[in-house]
């Protein structure tokens, strides 16, 4: 089922849904409120077929200005506009902000339907299309066609049909190999059947049994069914007005402005990076972290705009931008979303995603705008190494779909060839991200090494606390593997310092260090404590040395107990011979071994058991 969707857009009582009803039979109103009140509400629905054989569903919205959020909530995804206007009236605020908004989502497709024209004299609905095509010359919509038409006679209803058909054929979708994404517009429940949600599917196909996701709030649900204009069909695709049965989710957990989306395939974000317009004829400029509503897809959330380089915008002007929204929101790179001033609430401007899931930011005012720049104009390839140097170990689709870029893979493999990225698994790095993370390392071990000359490094538990990078401990793996392929860190043991460094020891400390290791190694498997090691008085000469031992030479068998870790390798390979010769590890058998006393013997099979190189089975102990 090839289809388009039509959306109407206009004043208050200037005959929407009356149209609607001409063109399909359908009436859109259907809650008993708007038919008592004899307005639109909240979204209607009604669809037809064109005679070019596409089925065009129509989207409803209401007119009132205290609806707009209705209004916005269904013109997210329209392909073709009808902005309606009364031949009694002529062009109304309501008229004007929609025509505003029509614009901010990129709404290019547009027929401007004077109607009523039944109910004025010739005279005055020539001066009213008049008036309007003046008003239409200084909007983005000044090459719209204008028809004239009777909703309740039918005059004129021919004419429009075949205009919308027209327009219907030039309709185009180039999204349905992308994932799946739908914008949920209505949610309610049918008996028997459970949760059902609507929309436009903006993105890609959705099968019958898919698995997808709620989002923001990662819900995973099962599709039970899907309807295309009270049809039952097995599949829907981008473009498509869609109702969607879902399995695994109740009525209460989804709301208008969820997403429903593939897995893995949108980011939940705070935080957008945007190509920002403001309205002409807005009443006052946006200043910056001004609170403001942001209408994105079928969602509405508060935000604050913050400026970059700049205090204020003015009406007119264009910039770039961050969104910093209050609750997590779901979008695409060149999304359109609209912004509407709290007080007095009108629309002020609009404009496109350039960041999906931007970062706050930790650039100056010069180097943000010229990132999003390229984010938003640069060449494919040029903005995937953006997005790649900004999403340090990002998923390469995920990546490629935060870029909005197609035939990712052949701009990957320049990167990778030309040494701008690197791939570890499936994951991407680029060299320049690494390389501050680099600098930030060599800088972090220098000090350290200054602080303590004596330690033969910086655990890896620590350096990662005190490293800026936020990543999982798979990819810090990744990073220090990284650094010590090109040489520019070590590793001793689960120690990590600054390649070429050796701890350095005075004329004084070696003394001490060679007395403590003479020590040791003399008192064997009858081992010496740290506090005899050090003295009493806790000198922090000894201290130091044996903290610098511990990392080499020596090993704390429970905290306190010193032996040289060379004897410790050799007790485990007399555990290991006696497992072999008896079956089993005694701990008299151990002691008599070693020479030591069953005090320490039992400290050395214990230490054996926290490794996993023994286990205790009673009063045995067994390989592992």
């Amino acid at each position: 089922m090839d289809s388009i969707v039509i959306g109407t857009a206009g004043h208050i009582d200037h005959g929407k849904t009356t149209l609607v009803k001409a063109l399909t039979g359908f009436d859109a109103d259907t809650l008993a409120e708007e038919k008592r009140r004899g307005i639109t509400i909240n979204l209607g629905f009604a669809y037809c077929k064109l005679p070019c054989g596409k089925t065009a569903g129509f989207v409803d919205v209401p007119g009132h200005e205290r609806f707009v959020k209705n209004m916005l909530a269904g013109a997210g995804g329209i392909d073709i506009a009808m902005v309606i206007i009364a031949a009694n009236e002529g062009v109304m605020p309501q008229t004007r902000e929609h025509i505003h908004i029509l614009h901010y989502l990129g709404i290019q497709k547009a027929i401007i339907v004077i109607t009523k024209i039944g109910m004025v004299e010739d005279d005055f609905r020539e001066l009213v299309v008049e008036d309007t095509k003046e008003y239409l010359a200084t909007t983005a919509l000044q090459h719209a066609p204008v028809v004239e038409v009777d909703s309740i006679t039918g005059q004129g209803i021919p004419e429009l049909i075949a205009l919308l058909d027209g327009m219907a054929v030039g309709v185009r979708r180039e999204d349905v190999s992308r994932p799946a994404r739908m914008p949920v517009d209505r949610v309610f429940s049918i008996k028997g059947f459970g949760t059902v949600v609507t929309g436009t599917l903006h993105e890609g196909s959705i099968n019958l049994n898919d698995e997808l996701v709620i989002y923001p709030e990662g819900l995973p649900v099962k599709v039970r069914g899907i309807q295309i204009h009270e049809q039952t069909v097995t599949t829907a695709r981008a473009g498509q007005r869609t109702a969607l049965n879902l399995g695994g989710v109740s009525v209460e957990e989804v709301s208008r402005g969820c997403v429903v989306a593939k897995q893995g395939s949108v980011q939940a974000t705070c935080v957008l990076d945007v190509h920002l317009s403001i309205a002409a004829d807005a009443s006052q400029p946006v200043k910056r972290l001004e609170r403001l509503k942001l209408y994105l897809g079928a969602t509405e959330v508060l935000a604050r705009v913050v400026l970059i380089g700049r205090k204020e915008m003015y009406p007119g002007e264009e910039s770039y931008a961050k969104l910093l929204t209050e609750s997590p929101v779901i979008a695409r790179k060149a999304d359109r979303f609209v912004l509407r001033s709290l007080s007095p609430v009108q629309t002020i401007g609009g404009g496109r995603v350039v960041d999906p899931a931007a970062n706050r930011s930790g650039y100056t005012d010069d180097q943000a705008l010229a990132i999003m720049q390229i984010k938003d104009q640069g060449a494919p390839q040029q903005i995937l190494e953006v997005f790649a140097r900004e999403n340090l170990f990002g998923d390469k689709e995920a990546v490629a779909s935060a870029a909005n870029i197609q035939d990712a893979e052949k701009y990957f493999e320049i990167l990778l060839q030309t040494g701008r990225i690197l791939l570890f698994e499936n994951r991407v790095a680029h060299v320049e991200a690494l390389q501050a993370l680099l600098e930030q390392t060599l800088s972090i071990l220098e000090t350290y090494h200054a602080q303590y000359p004596l330690r033969a490094g910086i655990a890896k538990a620590e350096l990662q606390a005190r490293l800026e990078f936020a990543g999982r401990p798979r990819e810090f793996e990744w990073l220090q593997g990284w650094m010590k392929e090109t040489k520019q860190i070590g590793q001793s043991g689960s120690m990590l310092y600054k390649a070429g460094f050796t701890p350095v020891f005075s004329k004084k400390l070696s003394v001490i260090r060679d007395e403590m290791l003479a020590a040791v190694r003399q008192a064997g498997y009858l081992p010496l404590t740290d506090y005899e090691l050090v003295g009493n008085d806790k000198d922090k000469d000894r201290q130091a040395v044996l903290e610098a031992l511990l990392q080499s030479d020596f090993l704390a068998v429970d905290g306190h107990v010193i032996i040289l870790r060379e004897l410790y390798v050799q007790a485990k390979e007399t555990a290991a011979r006696l497992a072999h010769a008896e079956g089993a590890i005694r701990l008299p058998d151990f002691r008599d071994s070693l020479g030591t006393s069953r005090k320490y013997a039992l400290l050395l099979l214990e230490k054996m058991d926290q490794e996993k190189f023994t286990s205790r089975q009673g009063e045995e102990r067994v390989l592992l």
